[in-house]
């Protein structure tokens, strides 16, 4: 959850445009460790009337890729004065997130969307070290 506000807070500034970029860091990988994994960001627009149909998918799809070997987190935020859904998801690396896309449940909750949805979903995708992530969650 702190990564989430974390990102959270990068996101604010960066809508902001009041971005301070700090000095590099540099990180050195060694060879044989997973040096990034992917984070998924996905932006849902429900159409109203659909709204429990959606939220009862999304739970299928919650728990089917959380139970995934590869899925590291997923964190839903419910924009409060809309039915927007925003989406966060983080994956071991990126073989790992396009496998978990050509899986049933995958596939079934993108169809469903489809009807459930007012726009088409906004998929975004982002490498970050994986360094962040081993030291932020142990």
């Amino acid at each position: 959850m702190t990564q989430i506000n974390r990102l959270q807070k990068l996101i604010d500034r960066l809508e902001k445009k009041d971005l301070k970029l700090e000095p590099l860091e540099e990180e050195i990988i060694e060879g044989n460790t997973k040096s990034h994994i992917m984070l998924v960001q996905r932006q849902m627009s429900v159409i109203e009337d659909d709204l429990e149909e959606f939220q009862l998918a999304l739970k299928h799809y919650v728990e089917s890729a959380s139970s995934q070997s590869g899925c590291l987190r997923i964190s839903i935020q419910k924009l409060s004065n809309e039915s927007r859904y925003m989406i966060y998801e983080f994956w071991e690396n990126s073989s790992v997130w396009n496998s978990h896309l050509q899986t049933n449940y995958s596939k079934t909750f993108q169809r469903s969307n489809v009807d459930f949805l007012e726009t088409p979903e906004l998929t975004s995708t982002m490498l970050v070290p994986a360094s962040w992530w081993i030291l932020n969650n142990n």
